[in-house]
């Protein structure tokens, strides 16, 4: 609520929340301003965390699509790992 008081964000802007980003463990979360903080809390997300704000978080998601993975909702856990390639 914050967020959308301070900034002026509407309550429908995506957020997302990369837990370990570049590890292995790595873990995203995706919710809208109304939602990311229990998502994060039902996922028990921990730092180190970066949190993303706004249409980048649908690019994050086309890109997933793009790479013949299956498109992901706008909520809930999206990536339980980064991909391990040589």
């Amino acid at each position: 609520e914050r967020l959308q008081t301070m900034a002026h964000y509407p309550a429908d802007t995506p957020v997302a929340i990369v837990e370990k980003a570049g590890c292995p463990q790595q873990r995203t979360v995706v919710g809208d301003m109304t939602n990311i903080a229990d998502l994060a809390e039902w996922h028990k997300v921990q730092p180190p965390s970066t949190i993303v704000v706004g249409d980048v978080v649908r690019v994050l998601l086309e890109d997933e699509a793009e790479n013949g993975q299956e498109q992901q909702p706008i909520m809930g856990l999206i990536q339980n790992f980064t991909s391990t390639s040589a």
